[in-house]
């Protein structure tokens, strides 16, 4: 029988480092880690991993009664090579001090992936030192208070945003998305309240967003194509041209083709000719997902009709109903 060397059974140990790196940039974080059992040669071969992405499952392998901050402090200082992404979204985390310390240690020349969820405690402020993450496309924060400094010139590879719970002062982020010149999907959830919500971006294809303005303005956005808006609150309607003004704005987008919007926000259109045509057509939308409608109030079907007919070229459309009489139980 032949004998089976030690070079020839331990082939995967001696890989290029290269495609190492991209087996173990597959893995979570935790199986990543669990390399090291594999043999000595493996024991570090971990701290090459290109992601660190320390969520639930990581929470569940590692943590038990260890501390965490301890633990992420000690990886990132282990850390060699390129780091491309670095996510933080451990359930129940609480903003601390710590989090500082681990973004000075990130690669400011590599990252192109940065996600940090806050669960609990004060919104976290994020440090000068994250604006200058040139490489970044994808950037996620959770309960953050977002306020680039001063001379900041933007993101200019930035292609997905994504803010929930975020500080946010209105102007200065029109201005920063406008220095975001690649940008294409943004998502604004629960964000500050907005008196004019500014979008200047010309890659733009997805906006969603939840919450609250009273105005909104879309300037160059000639490929944002799919919209979607829901408001937190009805209040903000109240003795305005909400409705009509929205929709004025939404019809000047040249490729806009899908829209969800909450029914109720239509119902000021009454007051300029529903269930008429509009002054203004959704010329290019083919696809309308109302949703919350109450088919018990008049005012809001004849406004739908009225959307629905001032959209020539509509393909699909999508309505969920909320029965008011459910809702009273639900209540």
């Amino acid at each position: 029988m032949r004998t089976i060397g030690r070079s020839e059974a331990d082939l995967i140990s001696n890989l290029p480092c290269s495609i190492i790196e991209n087996i173990l940039g597959c893995l979570p974080l935790r199986d990543a880690v669990r390399t090291s059992i594999l043999s000595r040669e493996w024991r570090y071969k971990w701290i090459t991993c290109p992601e660190l992405v320390f969520d639930f499952w990581f929470d569940q392998m590692f943590l038990g009664n260890h501390k965490l901050e301890m633990i992420i402090y000690q990886i990132l200082r282990l850390h060699q090579g390129p780091l491309l992404k670095f996510a933080l979204q451990v359930p129940d985390f609480r903003s601390c001090p710590d989090v500082d310390q681990w973004i000075d240690h990130l690669p400011n020349n590599n990252i192109q992936d940065f996600t940090l969820h806050i669960s609990r405690g004060d919104k976290y402020v994020l440090p000068s030192r994250l604006f200058a993450f040139q490489q970044l496309r994808n950037l996620k924060l959770y309960k953050c208070a977002f306020n680039p400094p001063p001379g900041f010139k933007g993101f200019s590879k930035l292609v997905n945003l994504d803010l929930q719970n975020v500080e946010l002062d209105p102007v200065t982020f029109a201005k920063f998305v406008a220095l975001c010149p690649n940008l294409e999907s943004l998502r604004l959830m629960d964000c500050t309240g907005f008196e004019c919500l500014e979008i200047n971006a010309s890659k733009l294809k997805f906006l969603e967003f939840h919450g609250v303005f009273k105005s909104v303005s879309f300037k160059n956005c000639s490929s944002l194509a799919e919209v979607k808006l829901s408001f937190s609150s009805m209040d903000f309607k109240t003795g305005n041209r909400f409705s009509f003004d929205l929709i004025k704005s939404l019809s000047c987008l040249p490729a806009l083709e899908e829209l969800h919007l909450q029914a109720y926000v239509l119902e000021d259109l009454t007051e300029f000719g529903a269930p008429k045509k509009l002054p203004m057509a959704l010329k290019t939308l083919k696809t309308l997902h109302l949703s919350d409608m109450y088919f018990e109030k008049i005012e809001e079907i004849s406004c739908a009709i009225c959307l629905i007919r001032s959209s020539p070229n509509l393909q699909k459309l999508k309505i969920t109903v909320c029965h008011y009489h459910l809702l009273l139980i639900l209540l």
